[in-house]
């Protein structure tokens, strides 16, 4: 059984692979047995040195606390002096802070602290007076330090505590340290205050290490102690510096603010991180352990640097991998043997199979073997001339099938040249509804066929099948023949489609969709034209017929009128007829009005401006309804060619509509423009939230004298405004209707052609 199915070598060479499987195997026991070697005697030395290190740090981490106690007895003893806790009763006892006594008894107790106590102790810098609520009363130096910040506990300290390490920003002579000794009076009854001796660290650590010998016991060795506070802040001093104060025979050498390292709070680590072997923020390989100070709180860290100490380990593990590397090489020269005589032969066949691989048949190996090799290289020859004769006769083949498929791929072409340069859409289906072939023509159908939107309406169908949801599903189905008129957005199609059977026995469907748009519209323009000019003729009849019978009663009723009596009761029945002759005269005089093609004055107008009168003109009707008017003007050039007034009486009557058809309190009526995506027309909509007009009737409804109110209405309000854009070489249309939206849209030209700008002042 193979435990392996394939050589994880495999892309190596056996030149190589070979030689290096016998330099592996060596470094493998090699680098084994010195693993485990190293690795024994690492674990020794880790477990001394870690050892070591508990002792030094014992020992020192004694040798700092007994000397903070002694600096905290000495505070004790300044806090023990009768002329300090006298003074400062006086001070704490004061009423009037600002009288000359208090400030005489205050100078007084600083002078006594300067001169006759603060040079006792080399290492105390600044001694400092507070009151029980820790302000300063008194103090060497003029810049007191906020004492409360540096104290774990900051509540009334009865007996002498150590704070945190002091920041430089708090004080000049950083790192510092204070200690805090209550203050009583004379009698030891009453606690007054508090003494705080502020201790620089610096020296403390240059008077333990000089006093006690801090040194390395190989300068070479990178070692350095950390001081951490009850904060956590920690401050770590280099043995460097130990070592430098020990080579001096005397003086002070003070630590330099670049030469230590302070680390806050927030970016330190739990202590029990330093214990043992670990790696530090700074990245180094360290050996630590640490002590607790009794008489601070505070907790003394030694760390050693593992490079330096492990040192010799690496030169060990250093001549094991020579030894190796030796060995390695003494094999690559045995191994010279059979590479020559066994690897190189399979090299050359190799070859020989590449140059077959990449068609030179004639290729062939001579190896003068009997062995297995020299009897495979002789197979290899065979098979390549097996091969090079067969190669021949597909490639006389393959020539005969180039020509044909050259021919075919002709026709294709000469088949896609046809259909992309026909201007009606066409489209192919296989028996599965997948489109074959189209041309750019039909992309509104393909779009339909992918998205399955049926934003489409019938306008006339083979099948009386108005049911819209149905409609892509015919046009699909490859059992059934459609012959349609459908809208898709502004655009008609007639669609005519057919069966297409496949070899296979399955049918397709062909689909033919020819942009009938222009056609209906320029149907619709002449019909409405025609409706037009006899409507206009037979008005004018009328209107001139009626004209002469209302003339004759306006005349006798007038002349009643004149002579009826100021006291006759038939004064009423007079101005009934009055008025109902001059209502006739104006309708009459709407029907002429009608008639006349309306002749617009042609200049450059801002169709803006002209929105934004309307608005303001119909404010108060609008106000009246509780209804809004907003406007969306986003198009960047506004101004066209037309009749300011014509056109304000277009957008008049359309926002007058809309009023009508809102709702109270809720009705809504928004303005928009925007540019045409060829920038060469300017459009208008006008958009309301009233009911929307009934689909039967949205045909019907620029007609002349159709109205859908109930009384009042004219029906002359929007075939006279179609009328007046068409004049202007635009057009109003329905874009959308549905409750709660309906929108008008009026597209208008930039510029006017020349013979169109003639027809308009004609």
């Amino acid at each position: 059984m193979r435990l392996l199915k394939k050589d994880p070598l495999s892309k190596i060479a056996i030149k190589f692979k070979l030689p290096l499987s016998f330099v592996a195997l060596y470094l493998i026991v090699f680098g084994a047995g010195g693993y485990f070697i190293v690795n024994s005697v690492y674990d020794s030395l880790d477990k001394e040195i870690i050892s070591r290190l508990r002792s030094e740090s014992l020992a020192q981490a004694v040798i700092f606390d007994k000397k903070l106690e002694t600096f905290g007895r000495r505070a004790e003893d300044f806090a023990s002096d009768g002329f300090i806790r006298t003074q400062t009763e006086i001070l704490t006892s004061s009423s009037n802070r600002k009288k000359a006594f208090y400030l005489k008894t205050r100078q007084k107790l600083e002078n006594h602290l300067e001169n006759n106590k603060l040079p006792l102790i080399e290492e105390f810098v600044d001694l400092q007076i507070f009151d029980l609520n820790f302000k300063q009363i008194a103090g060497v130096k003029k810049n007191p330090i906020q004492i409360k910040r540096y104290l774990t506990s900051p509540i009334q300290i009865e007996q002498t505590k150590f704070s945190s390490i002091i920041t430089e920003n708090d004080n000049p002579s950083f790192p510092s340290l204070a200690i805090i000794t209550p203050l009583w009076d004379i009698k030891r009854i009453r606690k007054i205050g508090y003494l705080v001796c502020l201790l620089d660290l610096r020296r403390v650590i240059f008077a333990v290490a000089k006093e006690y010998g801090f040194a390395l016991s190989n300068p070479n060795l990178e070692k350095r102690i950390t001081l951490i506070d009850q904060k956590g802040v920690s401050l770590k001093v280099p043995g460097s510096y130990l070592e430098q104060i020990n080579s001096q025979n005397d003086g002070y050498a003070p630590l330099k603010p670049a030469e230590l390292d302070f680390m806050p709070i927030k970016t330190n680590l739990p202590l029990s991180f330093h214990h043992g072997r670990h790696i530090c923020i700074d990245g180094k390989d360290m050996f630590g352990q640490s002590y607790p100070l009794g008489s601070t709180g505070w907790n003394l860290l030694i760390e050693l640097n593992a490079r330096d100490a492990l040192k010799p380990i690496d030169v060990l593990e250093g001549n094991l991998l020579g030894v190796a590397l030796v060995v390695a090489l003494s094999t690559l020269l045995l191994l010279f043997f059979p590479v020559q005589f066994v690897i190189r032969p399979l090299g050359e066949l190799q070859k020989m199979a590449f140059k077959i691989k990449e068609g030179d048949f004639s290729a062939r190996v001579n190896i003068d073997s009997e062995d297995e090799i020299g009897n495979l290289s002789r197979s290899f020859n065979l098979m390549a001339k097996a091969i090079e004769e067969r190669t021949s006769r597909l490639e006389q083949t393959a020539k005969d099938l180039q020509k044909q498929e050259k021919e075919l791929r002709l026709q294709h072409d000469r088949l896609n040249t046809v259909v992309h340069s026909m201007i009606d859409g066409l489209i192919l289906l296989n028996n599965k509804n997948e489109v074959v072939l189209s041309n750019k023509a039909a992309a509104p159908f393909i779009h339909l066929f992918k998205k399955k939107d049926f934003g489409i309406d019938i306008r006339k169908c083979d099948h009386n099948d108005e049911n819209h949801s149905d409609c892509i599903h015919c046009l699909l189905d490859t059992t059934r023949k459609t012959s349609c008129v459908l809208y898709i957005g502004e655009t008609i199609y007639e669609v005519i489609s057919t069966k297409l059977p496949a070899i296979d026995g399955s049918s397709g469907k062909v689909l033919v969709a020819r942009d009938i748009t222009e056609r209906e519209r320029m149907n619709e323009r002449q019909a409405h034209q025609e409706r037009l000019t006899v409507l206009g003729k037979t008005a004018a009849v009328v209107a001139h017929e009626m004209n002469s019978p209302l003339a004759a009663i306006s005349m006798y009723n007038q002349m009643m009128e004149s002579e009826l009596p100021k006291d006759s009761p038939f004064h009423e029945h007079v101005d009934v007829i009055k008025r109902n002759t001059q209502t006739c005269q104006r309708i009459i005089q709407q029907l002429l009005n009608y008639a006349k093609t309306p002749r617009p004055n042609i200049q450059e107008i801002d169709l803006h401006q002209i929105l934004n009168h309307v608005i303001h003109f119909l404010a108060p009707v609008c106000k009246n309804k509780n209804a809004v008017i907003e406007h969306q003007f986003t198009a960047q050039k506004s101004s066209v060619l037309g009749d300011a007034t014509q056109m304000q009486q277009v957008f008049m009557n359309m926002v007058l509509n809309s009023i009508q058809a809102i709702p109270e309190k809720t009705g809504k009526i928004c303005l928009r423009s925007f540019e045409s995506k060829n920038k060469q027309e300017l459009i208008i909509e006008i958009e309301d939230n009233g009911p929307g007009i009934d689909l039967k009737v949205k045909d019907e409804i620029f007609e002349p004298f159709f109205t859908t109110k109930s009384a009042g209405g004219t029906g002359l309000g929007l075939s006279t405004a179609k009328r007046i854009v068409m004049a202007h070489g635009g057009d109003l249309v329905l874009f959308r209707t549905q409750p709660g939206k309906t929108v008008f849209r009026i597209i208008l030209p930039y510029s006017i052609q020349k013979d169109e700008r003639k027809n308009l002042s004609a």
